[in-house]
């Protein structure tokens, strides 16, 4: 499987929209959701609201996790919870 790991998701070039245009179907995705601002000062509901925004770009192809692939002791364990519950939904 070909994977972009991750995507971050405040990074140069990184936008999940200009992604999808340059690599269409071809690769697989991993990450998206902000572990700089969103993840840790977000509400679940901008996190909610986030992963739908990703799955909508990539409806095949991502893997919903924090844009570093890690959660920080900073990020509120509501909203990991809701970050898995909404990326679960479209499984």
């Amino acid at each position: 499987m070909d994977a972009v790991h991750p995507i971050q998701a405040t990074a140069v070039g990184m936008d999940p929209n200009r992604l999808k245009q340059a690599f269409g179907n071809r690769v697989a995705f991993c990450g998206g959701v902000d572990i700089q601002h969103l993840l840790p000062t977000g509400t679940p509901r901008e996190v909610r609201a986030k992963v739908r925004e990703l799955r909508e770009i990539f409806p095949t192809g991502l893997i919903i996790s924090p844009s570093q692939g890690v959660f920080l002791d900073d990020v509120p364990p509501e909203n990991i919870k809701a970050m898995l519950e909404e990326g679960e939904l479209f499984y």
